[in-house]
């Protein structure tokens, strides 16, 4: 399905940019500021400032306001429920239960559900309980108290020497403390507090497409200050005292909650459990897949695994496991193949497949970047088939979305386009395609007033280009 190519030089994307120009005509009606929407709202920025979702900070994750938005605009008040596939740290299924709508999400990395696990534990805990125990706490010197390698952090590679010798001796000594607590809800709540500063405490900084070292780390070959690494003792109370002042001055999850609302994680793969989903299950879906901008959760993320007991070989499994969106992703047609086959559902293995080969934009990119590929033009030949396994498992996800959506239900979709040797993958008009090869109308590509900019590296090779930061809203 690739189209023919006028020869692999540099100008090759720009003499073929036929069918992403009419992509972009067909749906330029539609792509509009949406001035409710700024780039803090649809990040994680504006829950910096919100009690209960500023604990733990997951900065791939979007804000509650931004939900609360989506969900106030639904026309069904009563019986809605929220879905998910890609939960994060449960932002949206946190936000519906606090304006009191069920919700279900998906999400196959553990953080989420230790996070959830960890702020409905909260919600129950008695304050006065709570402090005793904090009291307690404070009452144990964690450098000396003895410890078993058995509850101790287990490092992997790409971890090691990530604590300074003290900070390393006081999360064991915790650690140990914490497992022979007899109180679960006091563990699990003493354990999020220290899974949350994992990175306040280390020489580590969250950057991207990687860890980023701090030149003070033994293994560390740049020049990089991340500022203030925190001691232990104060990071981890410090932490404790910014949970027990908002449980002392917020009514959790809002002031009139539902006693009886629903709230479900489920914890594989969303390419595995979509399909597993009845027809017509939910009212509205409010999500942010994984962007397709090399960005691998299982590095960025490799400390706070580690602390869940993750190692080495399931966080390779994991990362193969998550939706493609980095160079060392293999494709799986096979699984997805086997899953379908299973159900008796290989028509709809075909429609996908269908869906994600006759989209001609997508196709043109596919081949520009092949052509570069083949001519290294590419600065990690690996991009190629990233972005194609990217496109191909989404075709599969948005028709599941379209089927598990109720008729007039809502699907709010976070994106970014990106920018690879200088050709911009129009992901927006790309997965609004698929959305309606699949049945669902497309409403509004809303972009944010300000687009995001390239690096350095594209800039001086390409020139500058911005791409847009979007949020999609298709209806059934």
């Amino acid at each position: 399905m690739e189209p023919a190519l006028m020869g692999t030089n540099r100008s090759v994307g720009q003499e073929t940019q036929l069918e992403r120009d009419k992509l972009e005509k067909k749906y330029k009606p539609i792509i509009a500021v949406n001035q409710a929407l700024n780039r803090q709202l649809v990040s994680f920025q504006a829950n910096k400032k919100i009690p209960i979702y500023n604990w733990f900070s997951y900065k791939e994750g979007f804000s509650s306001d931004m939900v609360k938005l989506f969900i106030k605009e639904c026309p069904k008040k009563k019986g809605v429920v929220v879905f998910d596939p890609f939960a994060g740290s449960c932002t949206t299924l946190l936000s519906a239960k606090e304006l009191g709508y069920d919700s279900v999400g998906i999400e196959i990395m553990p953080i989420g559900n230790f996070v959830l696990t960890s702020k409905l534990t909260l919600e129950k805990i008695d304050l006065e309980y709570l402090l005793d125990g904090i009291k307690e706490l404070r009452k144990v010197n964690f450098e000396t108290f003895p410890t078993n390698s058995e509850y101790s952090f287990k490092h992997i590679r790409i971890t090691e020497k990530a604590f300074s010798t003290v900070n390393e001796r006081k999360l064991n000594g915790f650690l140990n403390y914490i497992a022979n607590l007899k109180d679960e809800k006091l563990r699990q709540i003493f354990s999020f507090a220290c899974f949350s500063i994992l990175e306040k405490i280390s020489y580590t900084r969250k950057d991207g497409q990687c860890l980023r070292w701090d030149s003070r780390a033994e293994k560390s070959k740049a020049e990089f200050d991340k500022g203030e690494v925190y001691s232990f003792d104060d990071a981890l109370f410090s932490q404790l005292n910014q949970i027990v002042n908002d449980l002392r001055n917020m009514s959790f999850f809002g002031t009139k909650p539902r006693k009886d609302v629903k709230l479900e994680l489920k914890t594989e793969s969303s390419l595995e459990i979509l399909p597993e989903i009845p027809n017509e299950s939910f009212d509205i879906v409010i999500s942010s897949p994984p962007y397709c901008n090399r960005y691998d959760y299982t590095r960025t993320y490799a400390l706070e695994l580690v602390y869940l007991g993750i190692n080495e070989d399931r966080i390779r499994d994991l990362r193969q496991s998550l939706l493609s969106a980095t160079v060392e992703n293999k494709d799986k047609i096979d699984l997805l193949k086997k899953i379908y086959k299973e159900k008796g559902r290989l028509n709809d293995f075909n429609k996908a497949e269908e869906i994600f080969n006759s989209n001609s934009a997508l196709q043109e990119v596919l081949g520009i970047l092949k052509s570069y590929k083949e001519s290294n033009d590419l600065n990690n030949p690996g991009i190629h088939r990233m972005v194609k396994n990217y496109f191909y498992e989404h075709a599969f996800i948005i028709m599941e979305m379209a089927r598990v959506l109720k008729k007039g239900g809502r699907i709010y979709y976070v994106n970014d386009n990106v920018r690879y040797a200088g050709e911009v993958v129009p992901v927006d008009l790309i997965l609004s395609e698929f959305a309606s090869n699949c049945g669902l109308t497309v409403k509004n590509i809303y972009k944010l007033p300000m687009g995001k900019g390239n690096s350095s590296q594209q800039m001086g090779k390409h020139g500058r280009q911005e791409v847009r930061k979007c949020v999609y809203y298709w209806e059934k």
